[in-house]
């Protein structure tokens, strides 16, 4: 039997280190459908392409990307809402351009950033990749500008390639520093993902690391003390990420800013504008610069972002990590969410079941001589030193350790804290179903679950022989679980080993 357990525990390390999972191969996948039209009703051609994992649509008057559209059972969503001009808030032409470059003049405060672009699909790529090349020109200002955005076959990474040509036949200095204008700014805002009013955290990037923020003034403070040290910015909700780096060095910068609704019983919405800038330079005639991004934009996936180095934004911990992928495993063995979920509790509890069976024997022998504790305590009831003397001998006598049931309980709770945690913020629950839950990661409407938890607590209670006042304490815990359950997700209710 112990060899049995042994081979067994053997295959789950092979599966953790060298699954699918954590070792992406990269197969291969047919070129993805794309399609030129007009979508946005401006006569000119917009881009429209798609991937096995997202379909994207460019506009001709912007240049930018205006749908960001998610494909699989635990996003379809679109990471770029249109739906917040629908509830009356109304954004200047400026803010609402997600992946935009804007261009500083040297002159005034004004921008250069041309519009109308031309729109075409670069079929011969050198690296595989699916181009997209948006080129627009102002001959009033002598700008050129082409951005070409470049996606992978199976991947929420894309690189966007900024170049700024000069149509002069001189000189032309871009920003200054002066007037506070940039030379060449990448940014992004002002909602992120799917509802721009749930708060999102701030993060700058570094090299190897990142660095969240609860306020945006605490992040600009940081910029202002680290300027040089910083790869790139980006934000993040509990499922989703968008990180934004330059290739080459830059400055983050940052504006904050506050639409008010039509509606004036509506609070103002507040946003942010993220970015990366650079400092003015300047182009001789007919000569041109280019400036490189990589955007990751997706959901939180370990392994999506652990092939860009960049995991720590998932937040898991090394034990929430190795929960994930034990529920990894279970799924691929039963493909259900819920039952995986209950499998990883079960085998959550196997694992912790030698220090439970030691909590146990422990407060069990503490409480067989509750009588004899209750009796010196009477008898030495004005001599508490004494007291305290004859408990002591009597522990010692009987071989009980006050505190042996609580130290198996103290190494047990970082498992039960990490089990919490890959549960809560695993992207892989959203929108799954379980039996009459249709999304494990929202709470419960029917509260089926907080309840029948809360009777069989209940229940297990009344069948322990505790004194009056550990009833008491027990009874308040109670309370105190099934209130907490009633506002947690279902995915969080699914599993009792908290």
């Amino acid at each position: 039997m112990r060899k049995f357990f042994e081979l067994g525990f053997l295959h789950l390390i092979l599966f953790l280190f060298f699954s699918p999972w954590v070792q992406c191969s990269a197969a291969f996948l047919p070129p993805p459908p794309t399609t030129l039209k007009d979508v946005d009703g401006d006569n000119l051609n917009d881009a429209c392409i798609e991937t096995p994992k997202l379909r994207v649509i460019f506009s001709s008057r912007t240049g930018n990307i205006s749908l960001y559209y998610l494909k699989g059972v635990n996003f379809e969503e679109n990471l770029i809402p249109p739906q917040i001009q629908d509830k009356g808030y109304l954004f200047a032409s400026s803010t609402i351009n997600p992946f935009e470059v804007v261009l500083g003049a040297n002159d005034s405060e004004q921008t250069l950033t041309p519009a109308g672009y031309n729109i075409v699909f670069d079929e011969s790529p050198s690296n595989g990749d699916f181009v997209v090349v948006a080129t627009a020109n102002s001959p009033a200002a002598g700008v050129g500008l082409t951005k070409r955005y470049s996606f992978k076959l199976n991947s929420y990474t894309f690189g966007i390639e900024a170049i700024v040509s000069n149509l002069t036949e001189k000189s032309q200095i871009f920003g200054n520093e002066k007037l506070g204008n940039s030379g060449l700014k990448m940014q992004y805002g002002p909602g992120i993902f799917l509802e721009p009013f749930d708060n999102a955290s701030l993060i700058a990037l570094k090299k190897d690391l990142l660095l969240p923020f609860e306020t945006l003034e605490d992040l600009s403070k940081q910029v202002k003390d680290q300027s040089n040290s910083f790869t790139g910015i980006g934000l993040k909700t509990i499922y989703f990420c968008l990180l934004l780096e330059a290739t080459s060095p830059g400055k983050l910068s940052l504006q904050k800013f506050e639409v008010k609704s039509n509606n004036p019983r509506e609070p103002a919405f507040q946003g942010e504008v993220l970015g990366i800038s650079y400092p003015p330079f300047s182009l001789k005639s007919k000569e041109s610069k280019s400036f490189s991004f990589n955007c990751y934009f997706g959901p939180k996936l370990l392994d999506e972002l652990k092939l860009i180095n960049r995991e720590l934004v998932t937040d898991y911990g090394f034990l929430s990590t190795m929960l994930l992928r034990i529920l990894q495993f279970f799924y691929s063995i039963y493909p259900n969410y819920g039952m995986s979920i209950i499998f990883l509790t079960i085998f959550v509890r196997l694992l912790l079941y030698p220090l439970t069976i030691k909590s146990t024997k422990s407060m069990a022998k503490v409480q067989k001589i509750q009588p004899l504790v209750q009796d010196l305590k009477d008898r030495y009831r004005d001599n508490t030193q004494k007291f305290n003397e004859e408990v002591l001998k009597l522990y010692q006598k009987h071989q009980v350790n006050p505190l042996g049931g609580c130290l198996p309980i103290f190494l047990q709770l970082p498992v039960f804290i990490a089990l919490y945690n890959t549960i809560h913020i695993a992207v892989e629950l959203r929108k799954t179903s379980f039996l009459w839950i249709s999304d494990l990661s929202k709470t419960d409407p029917l509260l089926i679950l907080p309840i029948t938890i809360a009777i069989l607590m209940y229940y297990q209670q009344t069948k322990m022989n505790a004194p009056p006042e550990q009833q008491q304490m027990m009874s308040f815990m109670v309370y105190k679980q099934h209130y907490r359950r009633c506002s947690a997700d279902s995915s969080q209710q699914s599993h009792v080993g908290d």
